[in-house]
């Protein structure tokens, strides 16, 4: 039922964009034939990705699943171009502002034209901002004492492994990591798109096992591992070399704790002082917690670094709007008392591998302990 509801709202929105567009083409009829059968192919192709996915090849799926989003975050944009041209038009009956008469076909094929060239260049942009991965780069003193004098962390957060963001993704993310050079490496959630089933076809193990850090690989679950087989992806990831920490922590070399939270998302998870209750406090702590809500718990429980993703930076405006009124911090450094945070927008991305108003990022962070 849940994918006849998708297909139905799919179908509906294209209704929408095809009727628009449809006013406006010259009454010529190869170029109607075209268009209509452009819709209708979308149309078949977004249905065999709902009801046969697990039926075609790796390759396929990634092909389907790579169109129809990227055609899906088009559509909401000429859908929300559409709205405001459509309020505009309204205020003009009452106010005549506009120097022309919208209502001729000529000017509702300059307007229909230019919102298709504009979201044209907004989806050449989003690529190319997701796929051009930004190192954000930070030294942060820590006031403890450790046997180290610095430690490299080199963190990532919602690689949404998949079907979409596949193996050859895997890959380019795990050489760019293994470049920093990292002492470790923390996955901050939401490794996988929340089945294990495309992880495990893709044989993703063999990248994983790749990677490179003299002081391991650790990770936590996000949301959307919660929304799966969240079992079978965990042991998965761990067949795979990563450390995942589900409401505990460990000592490193004597000398530094990393602690990991289950998600939010899962309602028995150990409150952050029940899960911090056999650490030393005054050896350097460090949290992954992969939604970053409720932020002053990190300070009050003497937390040094938390790590957090989830929030995609937004994603793709206009939802960085959304994201920056239900956060205390969307995305970037903060630092409340004596805990520095981290929010990353991610490596990866849900839904279109697209970047509009953010950035795909890994994150470089060198500890200094020590120090004020």
């Amino acid at each position: 039922m849940f994918r006849i509801i998708i297909l139905t709202i799919f179908v509906l929105v294209n209704a929408f964009a095809y009727f628009k567009i449809k006013g406006i083409l010259p009454d010529i009829f190869w170029i109607k034939l075209t268009y209509n059968l452009f819709f209708l192919i979308i149309i078949i192709i977004f249905s065999i990705s709902i009801f046969f996915r697990t039926h075609l090849s790796l390759q396929m799926n990634a092909i389907i699943n790579n169109y129809s989003l990227t055609w899906t975050a088009a559509l909401f944009y000429f859908i929300l171009i559409m709205l405001i041209v459509g309020l505009i038009n309204i205020l003009n009956k009452y106010f005549h502002f506009l120097p022309f008469n919208p209502n001729l076909v000529e000017a509702k094929r300059i307007i229909i034209f230019s919102a298709l060239a504009l979201i044209a260049s907004a989806i050449i942009w989003g690529q190319y901002n997701f796929n051009n991965i930004k190192i954000e780069k930070f030294d942060i003193n820590i006031n403890k004492t450790a046997k180290v004098e610095t430690l490299k962390i080199v963190a990532a957060s919602d690689l949404h492994l998949g079907y979409s963001i596949n193996k050859k993704y895997l890959k380019k993310f795990v050489d760019l990591i293994n470049s920093r050079k990292p002492d470790i490496i923390l996955l901050v959630g939401d490794i996988a798109d929340s089945d294990s089933e495309p992880v495990i076809r893709q044989n993703m193990k063999e990248e994983f096992l790749q990677l490179q850090a003299p002081l391991g690989v650790y990770g936590v679950i996000g949301n959307h591992e919660c929304y799966g087989d969240m079992e079978n992806t965990v042991n998965y990831l761990k067949s795979a070399g990563i450390v995942m920490l589900r409401d505990s922590s460990v000592l490193l070399d004597n000398d530094i704790y990393i602690a990991g939270r289950n998600d939010k998302t899962i309602k028995n998870r150990k409150k952050l002082d029940e899960l911090l209750k056999n650490i030393d406090r005054q050896k350097p702590v460090i949290l992954l917690d992969h939604q970053p809500f409720n932020l002053e718990q990190a300070c009050e429980n003497g937390i040094d670094l938390q790590l957090s993703g989830h929030t995609h930076g937004g994603q793709i405006f206009p939802l960085t709007l959304i994201t920056k009124s239900i956060y205390e911090s969307q995305h970037g450094y903060l630092k409340k008392g004596d805990t520095h945070y981290y929010i990353s927008s991610g490596i990866g991305g849900w839904g279109p591998k697209l970047r509009i108003g953010s950035q795909s990022e890994i994150v470089e962070i060198t500890l200094h302990f020590g120090h004020e």
